[in-house]
């Protein structure tokens, strides 16, 4: 029985499942699966112009938000060639717009609302942080791998200019 014991912990599949399975293993997996879905949903629907598509919303009354949003798509679309390069803050803030984006969009769709220009205030906000936080992460991935990919190389081209 000694023996069998030792075949069993030997068995390469039961190895595999194992480091798989294990805990920090999960995670990265959870993260990988989180980013590739914050990043590649814009790509899904290109036709949409707001936040229900995952990207920044460029089609709002406000000009100003509009230019955010095409900063932070163009951000998006150098993350979205490389999903894991995208931090944990990034997600974080991902998330935030997202949410700061739904908020302005049910604010908009009552008529008299004087809570719209809070929301596109907390709006611009978050597109802000998204743009600081995630250029970090697109600036970093650009630098150290676009001249291997020609489609990274055409997004990190277009990306928006740091400001000083």
């Amino acid at each position: 029985m000694a023996t069998g014991s030792a075949t069993v912990c030997d068995d390469p599949v039961r190895r595999l499942v194992r480091r798989i399975f294990s805990p920090n293993h999960a995670v990265m997996i959870k993260r990988r699966f989180v980013a590739t879905l914050l990043l590649a949903v814009p790509l899904s629907f290109p036709v949409l112009a707001h936040a229900a598509d995952g990207g920044a919303k460029t089609n709002d009354d406000d000009p100003s938000i509009n230019a955010l949003g095409i900063g932070v798509n163009q951000i998006l679309k150098v993350l979205q060639v490389h999903p894991d390069s995208a931090s944990d803050s990034c997600i974080g803030a991902l998330k935030e717009m997202h949410a700061a984006q739904d908020q302005l969009s049910k604010e908009e769709g009552h008529e008299n609302n004087q809570d719209v220009d809070v929301a596109r205030d907390v709006t611009a906000s978050t597109m802000e942080d998204v743009t600081t936080i995630c250029g970090t992460d697109a600036r970093t991935l650009c630098r150290e791998s676009a001249g291997g990919n020609p489609t990274l190389a055409a997004a990190c081209h277009a990306l928006p200019h740091e400001e000083d």
